[in-house]
């Protein structure tokens, strides 16, 4: 048996000796013994169960069908077989299992081979059933379950009821997020400060906030997993933003951010600075000379090293560890000239709760690439962070941490899964948060499995290959012993706002209703009912209007019990339609194979006390619902009874027949009422009828046509009778006035339709198509009706006139899913609207959409010309405006500053030179600065490339013979992931930092508090050393070599960064 580190509550050996093997039934359960507190006996199929070629074995907890269903016992066992006489041979298989009422057996199907058993073996070792006896035993080890969840298949695992936790439902990719949320809602005082955030008025779809107070409050009080998807719609996200992961520290700085914006104002202003941000000084101390520059900065979080630290102290250590500027790398001291200096970083405060990010990613050099550092790094359950204090800072109260979270990843850099251990109370025991699940964790799972490093591949076997462990922490939370009271204090409903907790609780309710309703879905039904007044108004082909999701859909849907009898449900259908019960009748819907539905026979009397149920089961099997037409009576007897004619049978001689009127001169087509006719009666008898049901007068000349099916509407022959005609019950005929020669010629100049079938050709050509600009826009999308069978011109035609565009000017494209374009539609003579669109829905359900551009030159200039896309930047680099540009392919750069200058490109900036820059960056690094005179054939067509025009900044203009230009970047944590708009720099000759960041803030733009966060690198191919800040420094003394830049380190709030592997920018809607 395997060691395992639980503790054993007893061993017990048990030998059963079976002395008539040969009579034994086919199961045989063996004498019960006792192990561990519990009742246990062996479980025997001499002959094999559910085969014949092996005996099968199991050891079977015998309390689990007589006790508690909530009674278990985990063990290991060992099950041995041997001849009675010499236990020496033997054949044994060992096994652990969770031993309940749902799996009280567990062992092994395959134990031995009959043959083995019953013979001797080619090498002549006996068989091992001997003079038909045989020596079963059984070794079990019964283990203490510390956490009350070894070994469990989770089958039916409640995390309330066990942990008193509930988990969060993985959209996708979002175990990133779940991870950090149920750490953050852990921790109680930022959980109460989320809830005091006023959101009365906000929209639940568009609130950050009340979307964050919605997932708290579910998780405390909900019983059942809490779902996330209304908070990442708040975030702004779309449904591919669930699949892509994201880096969690820069989620929850994103994150807190937003909040901390919402804070503002309100009783929870400042919680967030107050819990989670420190402290830190950047100094240059001399060593010889008393001269020390220092800076200090706030942060959120620390970011400390992995590699070459083999524990949390060690980086520690490592990151407030002094580098010694000396030789030529001398430190400039302001009134001592070049010093020997110091040059670190300590720090002056630590929050209540500190999260610390484990660098567990890092670029490596000789791959070229991103790489996850698995070494082992152990981190203790507390530490005391003093020795890390500048010391000058207020030692007033204790600094010593109790660990509180440990968020895991799994996997490597191109994906994995994330979780959570979190200790919720001060007291209490640590859980681990996986997704929907929430379970009890020992303090090993907790540490010793998230350090890291190298594991065996069989625990306890000597010689076994060594495995690195892809499953370690990367984020850890303390908490200041000190405060821990305070921070982890009970949240109860009285700290929830009253506003809060009665539209959560509505919520709730709503929500339980529809669960409600899901949970007893399978005893409903759905009834949809027509009536005469649904034909009426059905303005199109058919019966009547079937599609729920058109707008013309006029059916009556009914939610009913599938065991209602078909009396008590019409009872109810007359209360409902205030018509007594038996003065209608009611008729099947049924689909038809020419793709029509109509009625087709009333539901037989006789079924008046089968259930609905029943009726659909015996009449329309293959619809899952019922639809039924309504017929209400028109004649009744002398007592009032209503008298109907005979159902459709060969011998029934009349048929029910459902009349629409079309008027040509409105374009419209309307049901206008029913009659029965007689079957051998001709169609041009009902004239008269037809008339009186039109409103016409009588004598009035009309035509008839037949709706057989969609795509084929004929006129009927008034000689005929309705039996020659195939009429029968259910059909549609059509009726329209006949049109005189002068009638048709001014129908005609309206391009109207003249006849049913060609109204009717139209309408099932139609397709309401969206239109969006190219770059979207919501104020100039609209919709237009149109026909499937209109060519590409007549489509251009009717969107130029709906745009007051020339139609040749006009460009479109298919849309992606998330309304960006697909493909160009090229236009052709022979194309379709239904080529443009490829639609599979039916007719007057297609939602449609196409994107539009209109150009500047025509589709047939513009084959000669190419697109150039370029961003303008002014009067910052943070101010642009992209411009697309149609440009003859032989233009140059000359060319293209006139097309600017001509579509308006404006350049504001105060004092400067109005010549303009154009320049090219690759992955939002500067790359390529072009000159008037370059042709555009230089611009690049790689997707990572981007055009950008700046106006020159005046400086420029004035450049001293000492100064030079570097290129300058942005980026977030890591340098491989740039953003934003880069740039020329000219540096100053001995300008003071300060001075030289003041430029800099006012060439990108960016405000105060951005600005603030702004950490300086001096970045080369392959690493960024970050610049000493204080003010005495100066940038010109730094020897630049043609590959270094200076990096601009600052979260990317616009969500551009370049990712690695499917990561896209993060962003969370303000």
């Amino acid at each position: 048996m395997n060691p395992v580190n639980e503790e054993v509550i007893d061993l017990k050996c048990f030998h059963w000796d079976i002395d008539n093997w040969s009579t034994l039934p086919n199961r045989v359960q063996g004498p019960v013994f006792e192990a561990g507190g519990h009742k246990w006996n062996i479980l025997l199929f001499p002959r094999g169960n559910n085969q014949a070629d092996c005996t099968s074995i199991y050891l079977e907890f015998s309390e689990a069908k007589s006790g508690s269903p909530k009674i278990y016992s985990c063990a290991q066992f060992v099950i041995c077989v041997s001849p009675p006489s010499n236990p020496t041979q033997y054949i044994s298989h060992a096994a652990q299992h969770r031993f309940d009422a749902d799996e009280s057996d567990w062992g092994f199907t395959r134990f031995i081979d009959v043959n083995q058993l019953c013979n001797a073996d080619a090498g002549g070792r006996p068989p091992f059933l001997e003079n038909d006896s045989l020596r079963i035993t059984a070794i079990i080890r019964v283990l203490k379950d510390s956490t009350g969840v070894l070994w469990h298949n989770f089958v039916h695992y409640d995390s309330k009821e066990t942990t008193g936790y509930v988990g969060l439902k993985n959209q996708g990719a979002t175990c990133y997020m779940n991870s950090l949320f149920q750490s953050l809602y852990c921790t109680n005082y930022f959980r109460k400060a989320v809830y005091q955030i006023p959101t009365e008025n906000d929209e639940p779809t568009k609130s950050v906030a009340l979307a964050l107070q919605r997932v708290f409050y579910n998780l405390q009080f909900q019983n059942t997993a809490v779902g996330t998807t209304e908070l990442t719609k708040s975030f702004g996200w779309d449904s591919l933003e669930a699949f892509m992961q994201h880096d969690v520290q820069e989620f929850n700085r994103v994150l807190q951010d937003n909040l901390e914006a919402k804070m503002k104002g309100t009783p929870a202003d400042g919680a967030i600075k107050k819990l989670f941000v420190g402290k830190m000084k950047s100094y240059i101390k001399c060593i010889n000379v008393d001269y020390e520059s220092s800076r200090s900065e706030d942060y959120y979080d620390i970011q400390l090293n992995v590699k070459g630290c083999k524990n949390l102290e060690d980086s520690f250590k490592d990151y407030i560890q002094e580098e010694t500027l000396e030789g030529d790398n001398k430190y400039m001291a302001e009134g001592h000239g070049l010093q020997d200096a110091k040059k670190g970083v300590i720090f002056e405060n630590f929050p209540p709760v500190l999260h610390l990010q484990l660098k567990r990613f890092e670029y490596d050099i000789m791959r070229d690439t991103m790489v996850k550092i698995n070494d082992r790094h152990e981190f203790p359950t507390e530490i005391d962070l003093e020795p890390y204090l500048d010391a000058e800072a207020d030692r007033s109260q204790s600094h010593k941490y109790v660990l509180h979270g440990v968020l895991v990843h799994s996997g490597d850099l191109s994906g994995g899964h994330y979780f959570a251990f979190v200790k919720p109370t001060k007291d209490g025991k640590w859980l681990k948060f996986d997704d929907d699940r929430v379970v009890p964790a020992k303090l090993e799972e907790v540490l010793e499995e998230n350090f890291g490093g190298e594991q065996f591949g069989m625990t306890g076997r000597p010689n076994m290959r060594v495995y690195k462990r892809f499953t370690n922490a990367y984020m850890l939370v303390y908490i200041r012993e000190s405060m821990i009271d305070e921070i982890l204090g009970d949240v109860t409903k009285d700290d929830i706002p009253d506003h809060l907790k009665k539209r959560l609780e509505e919520e709730e309710r709503l929500l339980e209703e529809r669960r409600r309703e899901k949970e007893q879905q399978h005893l409903f039904m759905r009834v949809m009912i027509a009536t005469d007044n649904t034909f009426k108004a059905n303005e199109g082909f058919d019966f009547a209007c079937f599609d729920e999701r058109n707008p013309q859909y006029a059916m009556e849907t009914l939610r009913i019990r599938k065991d209602q009898t078909y009396t008590a449900f019409k009872k109810d259908l007359g209360e409902r339609l205030s018509i007594p019960a038996d003065h209608f009748r009611l008729w099947f819907l049924v689909n038809r194979q020419n793709r029509t539905i109509r009625p087709d026979s009333p539901i037989p009397e006789e079924e008046a006390n089968s259930t609905l149920e029943l009726i659909r089961q015996r009449y329309l099997t293959n619809q899952p619902h019922l639809r039924l037409y309504v017929e209400t009576a028109t004649q009744f007897d002398e007592s009032g009874n209503a008298v109907f004619p005979a159902p459709p049978s060969p011998t029934a001689s009349k048929v029910l027949v459902f009349i629409k009127l079309f008027d040509p001169r409105t374009q419209q087509i309307r049901g206008i009422g029913r009659l029965y006719v007689s079957k051998n009666g001709k169609v041009g008898s009902i004239i008269e009828d037809l008339n009186k049901l039109a409103g016409f007068e009588p004598g009035t000349s009309i035509t008839l046509y037949e709706e057989i099916k969609p795509t084929m509407i004929e006129e009927m022959d008034l000689n005929f009778t309705f039996m020659l005609a195939e009429i029968q019950d259910g059909d549609i005929i059509c009726v329209q006035p006949k049109l005189t020669e002068e009638e048709m010629a001014e129908l005609k100049a309206k391009d109207y339709c003249l006849t049913v079938p060609s109204f009717l050709e139209y309408q099932r050509n139609i397709v309401h198509i969206t239109f969006s600009p190219k770059v979207y826009n919501p104020d100039v999308e609209f919709t237009l009706v149109l026909q499937r069978n209109m060519t590409y011109d007549e489509v251009a035609a009717k969107v130029a006139k709906k745009l007051d565009a020339d139609p040749d000017k006009l460009q479109f494209f298919t849309s992606d899913p998330f309304d960006e374009p697909k493909n160009t539609v090229r236009r052709s003579s022979t194309m379709t609207l239904s080529d443009m669109y490829q639609m599979t829905l039916q007719p007057n359900t297609i939602k449609a959409k196409l994107l539009y551009d209109v150009l500047d030159i025509s589709l047939a200039e513009l084959e000669s010309k190419k697109l150039v896309k370029v961003t303008v930047c002014s009067p910052t680099l943070n101010d642009t405006t992209t411009m697309e540009l149609l440009l003859p392919k032989q233009s140059r750069m000359s060319d293209l500053l006139k097309a600017l200058d001509a579509r308006g490109a404006n350049f504001k900036t105060t004092d400067a030179t109005r010549n303009v820059r154009l320049f090219e960056a690759m992955n939002n690094r500067f790359n390529t600065e072009f000159k008037t005179s370059d042709p555009i054939s230089q611009i690049s067509d790689s997707p990572f490339a981007q055009l950008y025009a700046e106006e020159i900044p005046e400086e420029e203009m004035t450049m001293g013979d000492d100064d030079f230009y570097i290129r300058v970047f942005h980026f977030q944590r890591e340098v491989a992931r740039s953003h934003s708009v880069p740039f020329k720099f000219m540096v100053k000759k001995d300008e003071p930092f300060e001075d030289t960041k003041k430029r800099l803030q006012e060439r990108t733009g960016l405000n105060d508090k951005d600005w603030s966060k702004v950490r300086f690198n001096i970045v080369s191919t392959y690493s960024a050393a970050p610049i000493d800040e204080e003010d005495n420094f100066k940038l010109s003394d730094h020897q630049f070599r043609v590959e270094d830049s200076l990096g601009l380190e600052h979260i990317d709030k616009k969500g551009q960064a370049n990712r690695i592997g499917a990561e896209r920018g993060l962003f969370i809607r303000g």
